[in-house]
């Protein structure tokens, strides 16, 4: 990695960090939630800060990258590709705002499904930014879209898409698909969203590390900051962004594990900083 990466990595890390812990399982879950009950054993995946996993009601265990401690919810630190669990322990998966990030989302979700149990549901929602709507646009704002997404290098920012097709495909079945939307469409609204993307076009970590990338400049970067300011003054800026969710379904193939669950490991190590904590999941059925 280089050091401009992670120099970069560690801002986009920080400011991102209020906005994901203010999510709550009540905004960003709600599709799921309806399916979900107190003794389900449930796996958020990239679950962050956990401000949504302490929301969804079920025995929960969280999974990220880069844990940290989430009060009432063990963690593990763990690759969503390779998942320290046994198959067929979890009664419901959940993955908010992950498969954007990696590079291979059909491989995360063949190994949710591995680790489901039959007739387990899945909850996963993500971006697609096709579905990003910004009036009046210009040529330096477009051009902003098109560096903000090759730094972001092999992700895929229209996963939202593909969910309905990515999930089949892991093997999971009977996919209901849904769209949610927010908007932009107040002053208030509309300088705050154009403050927090001019932020990143003028922040020393981001212009180093596209200027190291090839993808831009100091000067360029510049100028679209300029240009979300100029948006921002304009009385008819509005903005509006779709978010794709969707359920599915392990399919009831196999019978039960004899006995109910398949035990968990006595103890979930934890990467980052974390200590191995007691799993509470691995009594009772």
């Amino acid at each position: 990695m280089t050091g401009t990466r992670e120099r970069y990595e560690r801002y986009v890390a920080e400011r991102h960090r209020p906005a994901h812990g203010r999510r709550t399982a009540g905004r960003w879950a709600a599709f799921l939630l309806p399916h979900l009950r107190p003794e389900m054993r449930l796996l958020d995946l990239g679950c962050g800060p956990g401000s949504i996993t302490v929301g969804l009601g079920t025995r929960a265990i969280g999974a990220d990258l880069h844990p940290v401690r989430i009060d009432g919810v063990p963690v593990v630190g763990a690759d969503a590709r390779a998942l320290p669990f046994p198959a067929g322990v979890f009664d419901a998966i959940f993955a908010n705002a992950l498969l954007q990030h990696v590079a291979d989302a059909l491989a995360v979700l063949r190994e949710a499904r591995r680790v489901a149990r039959p007739g387990a549901v899945i909850g996963v929602g993500d971006v697609d930014w096709d579905g990003h709507l910004l009036h009046p646009r210009h040529p330096l704002l477009e051009r902003g879209r098109q560096i903000r997404e090759a730094v972001r290098e092999r992700a895929d920012v229209r996963v939202g898409r593909r969910l309905r097709g990515l999930l089949a495909a892991a093997g999971f079945e009977g996919v209901e698909v849904g769209v949610t939307g927010e908007a932009a469409g107040t002053s208030r609204a509309v300088a705050a969203m154009a403050d927090f993307e001019r932020e990143w076009f003028e922040a020393p970590e981001v212009i180093a590390h596209v200027t190291v990338l090839g993808i831009s400049g100091a000067e360029e970067m510049a100028a679209i900051a300029a240009a979300w300011r100029r948006w921002s003054a304009d009385p008819a800026a509005c903005a509006a962004t779709l978010w794709f969710t969707a359920l599915a379904w392990a399919p009831p193939d196999r019978p039960p594990h004899e006995g109910g669950h398949p035990p968990l490991p006595q103890r979930l190590s934890a990467t980052g900083g974390i200590d191995d904590v007691e799993c509470p999941l691995d009594q009772g059925p």
